[in-house]
């Protein structure tokens, strides 16, 4: 039965129906003023947005997941340390430990035929050594790799060695003049793209970290770049550059050479064993950084490839070589590694089994190793003048 509203009624005193604002009043029936609303019916806001507020509300809707949020990227891992916990806001729920630095150990495959791997070691407290690769997806075609590794006596190397990787690769990545087209005007103009690389890279280590420091952040740096079969790599300091093909009748090298006291003592007659495991080793006479000497012309080399023979290009710091320094044994190693590394192993898992292997002899020093899959034959090295070339002019060696 209807009942006449009061004057200021908002809804109907029988049924609890909204009545429409403005137009409520006594002796007038809903339907005769169309002042009826809809009924009240319970409304519940889209899932995840209930609200108490909401009219009608009856508690929140359940959403189509059950059970709590799980866990993505680095929470979804367990803790390295204690192996029972994971992470929650930055440490393990377990033990309390931080997750890794990233920087510790990383991987880079720009393309199928060019990898490395960078890793901390074992004796460091962390990675002072940097990689930056890129390459382009056909075999040969365009690549580059860089190789630093910061000096451990310095502040802030591993600062130093990430800047100057990645701001040389930025030089060695733009397209090439090619000149008249041939092979030598080429390799003219990726010699001054890497000496041109190789002083970008030391006023990007003389800008990574503001103010003066007694022992400023300083690095090595090994560099190659690849196209369409020729290959052109420079080194400062002692992280190396090493050519070393499938055929046995074909002599592996190490391309370029190192600034260091133990290469000083080998051309002065010290046998290589002797020299390299001397006390003063691994100390460098050039480097990069705010008081690298004036000189920074990059030691270059050429490498002529062609489709009549294969091979593995490798740019590593010395926390490789350290345990197997002369090319004929590094040859010996990497191939045992592609054959650990299963049938048609990837550049990266090659990367991976070397430093697999130098971590096993101790890791008593960071370790980079990148790698690029050639085809390819014969080396020629440049020195003195001829290692920045004028426009045009070839390198010969």
């Amino acid at each position: 039965m209807w009942h006449p509203q009061s004057p200021d009624a908002s809804f109907c005193e029988a049924c609890g129906a909204d009545l429409a604002p403005g137009q409520q009043g006594a002796g007038a029936s809903p339907a005769a003023y169309g002042g009826v609303v809809s009924p009240a019916t319970p409304q519940t806001a889209p899932t995840g947005e209930e609200s108490p507020l909401d009219v009608g509300w009856t508690g929140p809707v359940p959403s189509t997941a059950t059970g709590p949020a799980q866990p993505t990227g680095a929470e979804a891992q367990p803790c390295q340390s204690c192996g029972e916990g994971h992470y929650v806001d930055g440490y393990c729920d377990h033990c309390g430990s931080p997750p890794p630095d990233p920087r510790n150990h990383f991987a880079e495959s720009p393309a199928p035929w060019v990898g490395g791997v960078c890793d901390i070691g074992r004796r460091h407290a962390r990675n002072e050594d940097a990689m930056a690769l890129t390459a382009t997806e056909a075999p040969g075609s365009r690549a580059v790799l860089v190789v630093c590794d910061g000096v451990s006596m310095a502040t802030d190397s591993h600062i130093a060695s990430l800047a100057a990787a990645r701001a040389a690769r930025a030089v060695l990545d733009q397209p090439l003049p090619r000149g008249a087209g041939t092979r030598d005007a080429w390799e003219a103009a990726a010699a001054r793209a890497l000496t041109t690389a190789v002083a970008t890279a030391n006023d990007a280590v003389r800008s990574a970290v503001e103010g003066e420091q007694e022992n400023p952040p300083s690095c090595t740096i090994a560099a190659a770049v690849i196209e369409d079969g020729a290959v052109v790599t420079g080194n400062v300091g002692d992280s190396r550059v090493y050519w070393l093909p499938d055929r046995p009748e074909l002599p592996p090298r190490q391309l370029g050479r190192d600034d260091s006291y133990a290469h000083e003592q080998m051309l002065a007659g010290v046998s290589r064993d002797a020299a390299e495991n001397g006390p003063h080793a691994h100390s460098i006479t050039r480097w990069l950084g705010t008081d690298a000497p004036d000189d920074l012309t990059p030691h270059l080399t050429t490498l002529a490839a062609d489709d009549t023979t294969a091979g593995w290009l490798l740019v590593c710091s010395d926390g490789l070589w350290n345990y197997c320094s002369a090319a004929d044994d590094m040859r010996v190693l990497v191939h045992n590694m592609v054959t650990e590394a299963g049938p048609d192993p990837t550049p990266t898992a090659v990367a991976q089994a070397l430093v697999d292997f130098a971590n096993e002899q101790g890791g008593r020093d960071n370790i980079t190793v990148a790698l690029a899959r050639l085809g390819g034959q014969g080396s020629q090295e440049t020195t003195g003048a001829e290692a920045a070339p004028q426009e045009g002019d070839p390198i010969h060696g």
